[in-house]
């Protein structure tokens, strides 16, 4: 597992200065075209980013299966070791210059994501893990951490939490349910709610103990599947909105295709607590139907 985190880190790396690169000047950017509406971007950067990292992985792992955010054509994942990338998490904030923009590598065995890393190459950070190796942060001074970073709490309620969560870039009554949801949880009542625009570094964010929990629709594998490991590394919880139990099983499966997550940081009452508080968060959440990937 160790030398595949290497790959993983590596290729992260190799990624970095492109996107920086583009990202400070933005006329190396050229957006190439809107997937579903104006609000859903793919740019020049996306393409050349996924394009090196696999070329990369590709040589290091000829035997490997690859899935990418800008390549994928009904690509399903199997048993197999399945590398997921999203070039650039965050692409909106990418064209704007709103600096939470991350590359995000992950490998995927029997479906469960087990190598993970999330390097934002603006703020330069990098979040990883491996199943079985912890989960680890390196700030932009270069010093790493374990994940998390101020130790455990217990549960304070929403009433004392940092919540993150996204609208996504549906403009129809999916739009409106996720405002319900929002709502609900707001006058649960919360803190406060906070969004990035980058699923990744929000779930990282999550993980790192910044914010209490985190959930959006919506989403793709590729968007999550890095950070899921390092989730459940530092001791956190990502699930489903909708449960996923297999038979003859007494636990919830992460399903990476089912494109509603919820996040919830690392507690002082271990995993027992923090599911409790996926449950609390799902009395809030609307119904929502998307396709699977």
């Amino acid at each position: 597992m160790e030398s595949l985190l290497a790959s993983a880190l590596e290729a992260a790396r190799l990624a970095a200065p492109v996107i920086k690169a583009a990202f400070t000047n933005r006329s190396l950017q050229g957006i190439l075209d809107l997937k579903s509406n104006t609000s859903d971007l793919v740019t020049a950067t996306d393409k050349a980013v996924e394009q090196l990292l696999f070329a990369h992985l590709r040589q290091l792992h000829p035997t490997h299966s690859f899935i990418g955010e800008e390549t994928y054509d009904n690509a399903q994942l199997t048993n197999n070791y399945t590398w997921v990338i999203d070039p650039v998490d965050g692409t909106t904030n990418f064209v704007h210059g709103f600096p939470y923009t991350c590359v995000s590598v992950a490998l995927v065995f029997e479906k469960r994501a087990v190598v993970g890393v999330v390097l934002n190459p603006i703020l330069n950070e990098t979040f990883y893990a491996a199943k079985g190796m912890g989960a680890w942060m390196i700030d932009s001074d270069g010093v790493k951490y374990a994940l998390p970073l101020h130790g455990l709490k217990p549960w304070a309620g929403f009433a004392r939490s940092l919540i993150s969560t996204e609208y996504g870039y549906e403009r129809d009554e999916r739009l409106d349910s996720k405002l319900k949801s929002l709502t609900s949880v707001l006058k649960a009542p919360s803190r406060g709610v906070r969004s990035l625009g980058s699923a990744a570094l929000e779930a990282c964010y999550t993980a790192r103990g910044t914010f209490d929990l985190y959930w959006e629709a919506g989403v793709h594998m590729w968007d999550v599947a890095a950070a899921a490991v390092i989730v459940e590394e530092a001791g956190g919880v990502m699930a489903n909105f909708d449960p996923v139990v297999p038979e003859g099983c007494n636990e919830e499966f992460l399903d990476l295709a089912q494109r509603k997550f919820i996040v919830v940081r690392p507690m002082e009452g271990g995993k027992t607590e923090a599911w409790a508080v996926v449950n609390e968060l799902r009395s809030h959440l609307e119904t929502l139907e998307y396709a699977r990937d």
